[in-house]
């Protein structure tokens, strides 16, 4: 209970965001709904989130390697909460195999034409989850789990949230997708977390600046 106090400022606003998306899946059809979803486009939203998107690929391990040179202990968790959480996603994805929009939609609707941007390739396999989505909420809760400040929480969550609309937004994943992957995000994450909390790993305190400092 401490926990999710000490962090309400993520948790409270996720769990509504958890809320109103379960409602507004459940109550809209699939391919209305994305249709609907993906119609606020502009072109300062597509060069945006065609970089902005890549929050969840491989940016979390480069902040990895940035944090070596702070805290091993941060840097450490977050590198297991990516691979936990990607080991979850890929079996997952494995398990279903669900199209993703642009099959979706030019099997059922031949006739709808999603909005693409250029340079942007269009993924057909292994939609649900969104593994971007999974990576970006896995990364930033990890992160705050290291600052004190309520307002860095609750930036946190609009950074995740953002990756997540951003699957979305260039028709990559379902909004289906970018909940599932949120909520393994954040359930890998509140794990790794307590579980890791149990050991004290001293040697985690210290960071490359220190090696390179005694040389």
């Amino acid at each position: 209970m401490n926990h999710l106090k000490k962090y309400s400022f993520f948790y409270i606003p996720y769990s509504l965001f958890v809320v109103v998306v379960t409602i507004v899946i459940l109550t809209n059809d699939k391919a209305a709904l994305h249709l609907w979803l993906t119609s606020f486009y502009t072109p300062i939203g597509d060069i945006f989130f065609r970089y902005y998107t890549e929050v969840g690929g491989n940016i979390p391990f480069l902040i990895v390697g940035v944090f070596m040179f702070y805290r091993y202990r941060i840097a450490l968790f977050l590198l297991i909460t990516q691979l936990v959480s990607g080991l979850v996603v890929h079996i997952m994805k494995r398990l279903w195999d669900e199209p993703r929009p642009i099959s979706y939609f030019s099997e059922k609707f031949p006739a709808v034409e999603l909005h693409a941007i250029v340079g942007v390739p269009m993924h057909t396999h292994n939609s649900f989850p969104s593994g971007h989505t999974t990576s970006a909420f896995a990364l930033f809760l990890s992160i705050l789990y290291f600052s004190k400040k309520p307002p860095i929480h609750f930036l946190c969550f609009l950074l995740a949230v953002l990756v997540g609309f951003s699957r979305v937004y260039l028709s990559q994943h379902f909004i289906l997708d970018l909940l599932v992957g949120s909520i393994i995000g954040v359930s890998v994450s509140i794990s790794c977390n307590l579980y890791l909390d149990r050991f004290s790993m001293k040697w985690a305190d210290g960071s490359l600046r220190d090696v390179f400092s005694r040389k």
